[in-house]
């Protein structure tokens, strides 16, 4: 039962939901900025948002798999990771690309820039290291509602203690799988905060 929980946790709360579940974040506060963005705008950047940081790199997973690159959709290895991720990270460099230009408010393009960092920096830990991107996903949602507290923009207290408490469920999951060591999953979870929130406090 225990076992069953931890594996739908990890499907819910995967790294790949998380630039979509950010931006719900952000629409979802009440902020005077974000009532006046037209629902048109936001259902457009959410839109692409997740075909280039969900739906491509999910439907490339099968492809990898079938040419033997991935032994299995988990990627229990940690090079297997490789390919897998660089192409992650192309779609994120698109999707900030894509926001930066845009006339919106600085913190959408730079929560992405944080994530896009994020997915870097597993990257180059996966050549010779398996880091939790699990908890990078989660915690770059938890550097994410942390910044946006110093923001007069927006109130996301709430989602800051939700974002806090999910993330250690999600801890709990990877290390009840026997997933990851406790060192991979508490590195990956400082990447997330660190590199999102500081995207998103500095830039």
């Amino acid at each position: 039962m225990a076992k069953s929980f931890a594996r739908i946790v990890s499907i819910l709360l995967h790294p790949l939901f998380m630039p979509v579940y950010g931006l719900l974040i952000i629409f979802q506060t009440n902020g005077s900025i974000m009532l006046q963005m037209p629902y048109e705008a936001k259902r457009i950047i959410l839109v692409i948002v997740a075909i280039n940081t969900l739906l491509l790199p999910v439907l490339v997973l099968p492809i990898f798999r079938g040419m033997n690159i991935v032994k299995s959709l988990q990627m229990q290895n940690h090079r297997e990771r490789i390919l897998p991720i660089s192409f992650a990270l192309i779609s994120y460099i698109f999707s900030f690309y894509f926001l930066k230009r845009l006339p919106i408010l600085n913190e959408i393009s730079m929560f992405m820039l944080g994530a896009t960092l994020a997915v870097l920096a597993s990257l180059i830990i996966s050549v010779w290291w398996k880091v939790s991107i699990h908890m990078i996903g989660i915690g770059g949602v938890v550097g994410l509602t942390f910044a946006l507290t110093f923001s007069a923009y927006f109130c996301v207290f709430p989602y800051l203690i939700l974002a806090i408490l999910l993330a250690g469920v999600v801890a709990w999951a990877r290390l009840h799988l026997n997933t990851h060591s406790p060192a991979q999953v508490y590195t990956g979870f400082g990447i997330g905060v660190l590199l999102v929130s500081l995207s998103i406090l500095i830039f």
